[in-house]
């Protein structure tokens, strides 16, 4: 059975396929056609199930992405010599300075932005498994909330609106994250003074 012939029978399943397709995607297996667009599919075929669609998918990519994590924690670099060093290190860099912004970030760059890169490092450096799983849950979470929404409001164009601005959108999504961690660390400061 071919990777494409898995996935179109995965879909069968409605959103429990979701689950799946979202799940081997994320952990290393990747399916044509990705997961943003089964999300915008689901979504304007059920317009109603939009959040539900999202969740599931962001759910199933955040256990995906955790597989991937913890097999990079026990030999994650072997795996990563297939980036280039100069990459790996600039990653590096970026997770051990504020590592949950920048997996939750790399969660809503756009192909084909080193999301996998980003876990894999996660895992090497050891990063907290409980921060992980947040930042990778509220990254997907905002991604496919976002697909979900786009489809239920612009049905079959959807995905051509998405594929014409989608650096727009993650910048503005990544924006709208990092203001909100801001705002949220300030709010913090504020009531331990």
């Amino acid at each position: 059975m071919t990777l494409e012939a898995l996935k179109n029978h995965l879909l069968t399943l409605g959103i429990p396929g979701l689950f799946l397709v979202s799940f081997l995607d994320s952990a290393g297996v990747p399916l044509p056609g990705g997961v943003d667009l089964v999300v915008m599919l689901l979504s304007w075929q059920r317009p109603s199930l939009f959040f539900l669609i999202a969740l599931v998918a962001a759910l199933g990519s955040t256990a995906g992405c955790f597989v991937l994590y913890r097999i990079a924690r026990t030999g994650g670099d072997a795996m990563m010599s297939r980036f280039p060093a100069d990459k790996q290190e600039w990653v590096k860099e970026k997770v051990r300075r504020n590592d949950r912004l920048a997996i939750l970030v790399a969660m809503l760059g756009p192909p084909p932005f080193p999301t996998k890169l980003f876990i894999l490092v996660a895992g090497v450096v050891r990063m907290d498994w409980r921060r992980f799983i947040s930042a990778v849950f509220v990254g997907r979470m905002v991604r496919f909330l976002g697909e979900a929404y786009l489809a239920v409001k612009l049905g079959d164009r959807a995905a051509d609106t998405l594929k014409q601005h989608y650096p727009s959108i993650a910048v503005a999504l990544a924006a709208a994250v990092v203001l909100f961690l801001v705002f949220r660390r300030f709010v913090a400061r504020g009531a331990t003074v």
